[in-house]
């Protein structure tokens, strides 16, 4: 006798081979709770994040996204009384192995879909235990756009961020820029993309000082790069090192502009850089300005109602709102049906209005998030605004 393995089972498949003789006419239809008729229960969604060590506080921010948005789906109604959308929360770890391991995990547990690690560098090691339990997930991070078949994404990619970036310094009418990033951040393909991107705008980039991800100490780095004498400085940077380099910089002279890539926003930076945040600019979705977004931001109602939902934890910032769409996509993934395979195909047909812009995910993109879902906010007495 063949074995069936766990997994396979939990995919899906004979399930959905017993359901159409369960008529709805039928006694053991009729007997069935209406949460477990049709529906199968709760979308069980693995979450990976980072309970310790450098990624911790920038991954407690998007796990409460996560969870912010899975209480809104929850509260609105589920199918008799169950949930629509249940957590299965799990530690990533901090490399490539721990994070695969724990992806395979949350497989043997049963869940449908996965919320990849924080870290972008990690994205791919789950991805691909993901994809060989024909599992979707999606990476809330900002990084190059996924290929795999069953891996997506909740923010917006790389290029992207740094089109708009290059765009804004070319309107402040610089040219030379000198950029600071930590260096999982800076794979050989975003620093060529960096190149890339500049290089369409007319500008150049003066200097690159990678540094580790657990540095607190950036004054060496910084002050190389202010030694270049850039027009401004880029820092790509997770909190609380994306405020260190802001203070560190302002400390070594720097009092040039200095533009932030979305992971910088978190109640870590201003804390952090202290004085030295003021006039910052960062490349993000609305929603840290929620509350300043004017009214024809496309997806603003759903940024305020998010914003407010958010509001016990403070301020919702990038990460909070790529955790959140991560769920929305899932969720409206799974409509009316748990079925693994029919999700991914959802997904690359996806039409989602999210808290960080409006989503069309297509088979040969799957982030799709609009370009005119990123703005540049500025550092004003330690909120995010418009300029």
């Amino acid at each position: 006798m063949t074995k069936v393995s766990r997994r396979a089972a939990l995919g899906g498949g004979l399930a959905l081979a017993a359901a159409p003789f369960l008529l709805a006419g039928s006694p053991v239809a009729a007997a069935r709770p209406r949460a477990e008729s049709g529906m199968q229960g709760p979308v069980r969604l693995g979450v990976l994040t980072h309970t310790t060590g450098p990624l911790a506080a920038y991954a407690q921010r998007q796990l409460l996204g996560v969870r912010t948005r899975a209480d809104q789906v929850n509260s609105a109604g589920g199918h008799g009384s169950a949930p629509e959308i249940e957590l299965l929360v799990r530690d990533a770890g901090a490399d490539e192995k721990s994070a695969a391991s724990a992806a395979s995990a949350l497989l043997d547990e049963g869940v449908h879909a996965v919320v990849a690690a924080t870290a972008p560098w990690l994205a791919d090691a789950v991805s691909g235990q993901c994809t060989l339990g024909c599992v979707p997930v999606i990476s809330p991070a900002t990084g190059i756009v996924p290929t795999n078949p069953y891996a997506f994404q909740s923010a917006p990619s790389a290029a992207q961020v740094l089109r708009t970036l290059m765009k804004a310094a070319q309107a402040a009418g610089l040219t030379k820029l000198a950029h600071l990033a930590t260096d999982k951040l800076a794979s050989p393909a975003i620093v060529e993309l960096v190149q890339t991107e500049a290089a369409n705008r007319g500008l150049s980039i003066a200097g690159f000082e990678p540094v580790a991800v657990d540095a607190t100490d950036l004054k060496d780095a910084a002050g190389k790069l202010v030694a270049a004498k850039p027009d401004a400085l880029v820092i790509s940077a997770l909190p609380p090192q994306s405020g260190a380099a802001v203070r560190d910089a302002r400390a070594a002279g720097w009092t040039g502009p200095i533009l932030l890539t979305p992971e910088g926003v978190h109640p870590a930076f201003h804390s952090t850089a202290g004085d030295a945040a003021e006039g910052v600019q960062v490349v993000s979705p609305w929603l840290p300005a929620a509350d300043s977004a004017p009214d024809s931001v496309p997806n603003i109602a759903t940024v305020r109602r998010f914003a407010g939902a958010f509001a016990p934890n403070g301020p919702a910032n990038p990460a909070a709102g790529f955790g959140a769409d991560a769920v929305a996509l899932t969720h409206q993934a799974f409509l009316g049906h748990r079925d693994r395979k029919m999700a991914r195909e959802q997904l690359e047909n996806a039409c989602c209005v999210g808290v960080c812009g409006v989503y069309n995910l297509t088979a040969a993109d799957h982030s799709g998030l609009a370009d005119d879902a990123l703005t540049v906010l500025t550092s004003k007495a330690g909120k995010w605004g418009m300029a």
